[in-house]
């Protein structure tokens, strides 16, 4: 492969020249707008295409003759659009030096993306549906500039994507590893206060899940509860569909975004990286650095307790809220029995599995806790403000055993049907607020939010005592922080 197409892999590709993609990515990328656009006009002239119908059925052409010219029709529309896309394929490249990673693209509007590399959180290895069926895929890089800040190679042979995606992670984070799978993933080479308490490393963290599990998870989501109710509403009153058609339109996408993520789902860790694979029409391979792995939940809907099921999402720095993380995900376990999940909590927070026995089960704190670890509840009172969670939610501080009373963990529960535990690193917490309002105040009561990094996880101190949130806020004020991160100066 020369470099007038996509470079050649095997070469210095840090050299700073420009490489070309595959000449069929400017169409694969927009092979979704193309269908979008067919599928409007077909629908607009539903009609006409109608009337067409009826000439062919009374023509006296053979049906076999027009079924073989409308499928020589399809590969020389398919074509044409080839031919067309030229211009914007030849106006695509990227270029790795040893600083950053550009790519750039455009005819009439031309754009400059770029990534310094002590900017970048994540590469992941991308395959849409319709590129997987041409055996190419594309390379992710996620930086820490926020919503819209990723640069995509797109696209690029499947072997020359995981090459390119292997080469960064070494730019980025130093000799990729491989595992048990064949991800190239990479140490980070960062310390942080979790230093100390890194678990032995294991291949796999979750091993592949079933088909069938993912698909009853998908069945049993709160969306498909949602669908059911509507229909039934739709059929016992005048409204009909006017009721049916918004909930589907709320609900399939959800049902579609459970089954999605969990479809052949994997996770593996080597070194500090956790690797995952995951997707249906979309296959993606992330990697997660373990030292940006803030809060992690292990949660329960209502209706996956007849089976025993649980996820764990997690908020990593830099990803944000997953809606606007570009298809990454921030769930390590779609779905998975308790023990499954009580290793994957184990493997991602400082509490081992004695400990998350005692203060941080999913099910429910051990009576007898442990004697390194505070809890404080909701008092009685509470319950005008909570009346249903009052007694399952809690906040508790997990000191380290060796009697230095410096904190190790924050791990608060919530919940009556939705059962939820979150375990956090106290250096991890942004801010804190303490929180007051007028019915708190006329029961006594106060709360705290910890305020985390962007993502799927919410802790706070809910409905405590005013003399608890205040011995709360002024414990975890005493915490540790983190030394702030500094990068080298990159010589000129």
């Amino acid at each position: 492969m020369t470099s007038d197409m996509t470079g050649d892999m095997t070469g210095d590709i840090a050299d700073g020249q420009w490489r070309r993609v595959h000449p069929l990515s400017p169409l694969l990328r927009m092979w979704a707008v193309l269908v979008g656009i067919v599928a409007v006009i077909a629908a607009q002239q539903a009609e006409t295409l109608g009337r067409l119908r009826d000439l062919l059925e009374e023509s006296p052409l053979p049906t076999g003759l027009v079924v073989v010219a409308v499928l020589v029709a399809i590969p020389v529309v398919f074509l044409i659009g080839w031919v067309v896309s030229l211009p914007w394929w030849r106006a695509v490249g990227y270029r790795i030096d040893g600083e950053e990673i550009a790519v750039r693209r455009g005819v009439v509007s031309r754009q400059l993306r770029t990534a310094r590399f002590d900017r970048v959180q994540a590469v992941d290895l991308v395959e849409p549906l319709a590129p997987r069926l041409f055996r190419l895929a594309g390379v992710k890089v996620e930086t820490a500039g926020g919503s819209g800040s990723s640069v995509a190679v797109e696209y690029l042979p499947r072997q020359d994507a995981e090459d390119l995606r292997s080469h960064l992670l070494t730019l980025v984070h130093g000799a990729p590893g491989q595992t048990d799978h064949g991800d190239d993933l990479s140490h980070t080479g960062q310390t942080d206060l979790r230093s100390d308490w890194r678990k032995p490393n294991g291949s796999a963290v979750v091993p592949m899940i079933p088909i069938t599990r993912s698909l009853v998870a998908a069945a049993l989501s709160g969306a498909t509860v949602l669908v059911v109710v509507g229909t039934a509403v739709a059929l016992a009153t005048p409204a009909g569909l006017a009721v049916l058609l918004p909930v589907l339109a709320g609900a399939v996408p959800w049902v579609w975004g459970v089954l999605n993520t969990s479809w052949r789902f994997t996770a593996t860790q080597d070194g500090d990286v956790l690797g995952i694979t995951f997707g249906l029409t979309e296959r993606r391979r992330q990697s997660i650095p373990r030292t940006r792995v803030h809060a992690v939940e292990v949660s329960q809907p209502v209706a996956w307790r007849l089976l025993g099921w649980w996820k764990v999402r997690v908020d990593v720095a830099g990803y944000g809220a997953e809606s606007g993380s570009g298809g990454s995900t921030t769930t390590v376990l779609p779905v998975g029995d308790l023990s499954l999940a009580l290793h994957v909590l184990e493997t991602l927070t400082p509490l081992d599995g004695r400990a998350i026995a005692a203060v941080a089960h999913p099910e429910g704190r051990a009576r007898d806790g442990s004697p390194t670890a505070h809890t404080y509840l909701s008092p009685r009172s509470a319950r005008w403000v909570s009346p249903v969670d009052r007694t399952r939610q809690g906040t508790t501080l997990v000191s380290d055993p060796d009697g230095s009373g410096q904190l190790t963990a924050v791990v608060s529960h919530q919940g009556l049907f939705r059962r939820a535990v979150s375990v956090i690193s106290p250096a991890h917490i942004q801010e804190l607020s303490y929180r007051l309002g007028p019915v708190q105040n006329m029961l006594g009561l106060a709360g705290v939010r910890f305020d985390l990094v962007p993502g799927p996880v919410s802790m706070a101190g809910r409905d405590l005592t005013t003399a608890d949130a205040v011995d709360l806020v002024t414990r975890l004020r005493a915490r540790r922080l983190p030394e702030p991160e500094t990068h080298a100066v990159r010589p000129e």
